[in-house]
């Protein structure tokens, strides 16, 4: 469409105008992802690690011991609750009376956290922005759908959104009348190319509807579906994928940091590291010792332009099958969500959440929601809210569920009229309260 061309010239003319500072980051951030492994882009990451180290150890308290160390594996892994309990240490002298930003997480697996950002970090998460949404098929200007929890704080005003040529589409009750009111809004939307950006969870409940009334949509021009927030199963990356003619990526990202990782056109499958603007390690899940290609560890991440607050091997509290890329740069397999909702067999090992969501693809049909506890060391919940008052497969489920997780495991089922989201709109499928780790 003319305007949606119009609205691409005029953000880069604005740019343009303001020195092409997202232009620049762009140009670097693909660079350095694309070719993470030549010596100019190795040289360019050295570089803002190196300024950061420097940067971090001469103007936080938290970091002022650590001043002269250059090596980053030298600096100790921080949690959450480390900036938590001591969070002035963590914000820079050079930046404490400047205008900065304050972003925050939901708080739906804990305690609210925020941080602080400058604005060259928002400048850089923006380019970051547009470089995945461009390896999803997206470019500025286009038509983008929002499926979130919107309210005041977050809801942008109509301006902004015509301007963006988005539509924010609010999935906190997203029944079968809500999830026909979006798939109508998509069909009467006459514009060629639409993206679709949305909590992992709502693509679920729209896929199972889609399927549960045998419904195909082959010519909506969805370029792809990135879900967000929440792990992306591949029930519903299949099926949502099939039934809407397009594909379905995972983006792993988090409010306080950025993009951090996603699926691409290119890697539909392996989560591409965003190697340009963190640098993302995973370490054992029981010793801050590098892990092997195959093998799960923790998501360490430094964010290399958080002047205003820098964060040095932050662990996100995520888990990750590590991998490689063909050129043998490091890649992200899977992403299992958080440690503390890992889930563990009768005899204490770890089973992946994967294994968990393939019992119950069967009876998707049946279902509206379920979900997933660990209630103690060998047992296990599982909660049901059914289409119909009958589930006749109680038994069948219980074994197939101790196939896994052991024949001397307690399964109990729970059926109930509603799981609710959490204030975020998030919903853990998997939770494990019997907290192992």
């Amino acid at each position: 469409m003319i305007l949606n061309e119009l609205r691409y010239r005029f953000f880069w003319l604005l740019d343009n105008v303001k020195g092409g500072n997202i232009k620049n980051k762009l140009n670097e951030i693909q660079l350095c992802i694309e070719n993470s492994n030549s010596a100019e882009a190795k040289a360019i990451k050295k570089n803002h690690i190196d300024c950061l180290l420097k940067h971090a150890t001469k103007t936080t308290p938290f970091y002022k011991a650590l001043k002269g160390v250059k090596t980053i594996s030298d600096f100790p892994v921080i949690r959450k609750t480390t900036i938590q309990n001591d969070f002035k240490s963590f914000e820079s002298i050079e930046f404490k009376d400047k205008d900065n930003f304050r972003v925050s997480t939901s708080g739906s697996t804990g305690v609210p956290f925020f941080l602080f950002q400058n604005q060259e970090k928002r400048n850089r998460n923006h380019a970051d922005v547009i470089y995945f949404f461009n390896q999803s098929g997206f470019n500025v200007g286009n038509r983008l759908y929002e499926l979130e929890v919107w309210r005041g704080h977050n809801q942008k005003g109509k301006l902004k959104s015509w301007l963006q040529n988005a539509v924010q589409f609010d999935i906190s009750r997203l029944t079968d009348q809500r999830i026909e009111t979006f798939l109508n809004l998509l069909k009467a939307d006459n514009q060629s190319k639409k993206t679709m950006l949305g909590f992992a969870s709502s693509y679920e409940m729209i896929a199972q509807y889609l399927e549960k009334n045998d419904l195909t949509i082959n010519d909506l021009g969805i370029t792809s579906a990135i879900a967000n927030s929440e792990y992306l199963n591949p029930y519903t990356k299949t099926t949502l994928g099939k039934h809407l003619n397009t594909t379905v990526l995972s983006r792993y990202s988090s409010e306080e940091i950025g993009i951090i990782a996603q699926q691409t056109l290119n890697s539909p499958n392996n989560f591409v590291i965003n190697n340009a603007s963190y640098h993302v390690e995973l370490l054992n899940l029981e010793n801050d010792k590098p892990i092997q290609p195959g093998e799960f560890g923790r998501i360490v991440v430094t964010d290399l332009f958080n002047y205003a607050m820098p964060i040095i091997r932050y662990d996100t509290g995520d888990i990750a099958k590590l991998g490689l890329t063909e050129d043998g740069s490091m890649a992200l397999e899977q992403i299992e969500g958080r440690k503390m909702d890992l889930i563990y067999d009768s005899e204490g090992n770890i089973i992946s959440s994967f294994v968990v969501y393939t019992k119950f693809y069967k009876y998707y049909k049946l279902l509206k929601q379920y979900q997933f506890i660990q209630q103690g060391e060998k047992e296990y919940e599982v909660k049901l809210n059914l289409q119909n008052d009958k589930f006749e497969f109680e038994t069948d489920l219980i074994n197939d569920i101790k196939s896994d997780f052991g024949s001397d495991a307690t399964v109990t089922i729970a059926y109930v009229d509603e799981i609710p989201a959490l204030s975020s709109g998030k919903r853990r499928k998997v939770m494990n309260n019997f907290k192992k780790t």
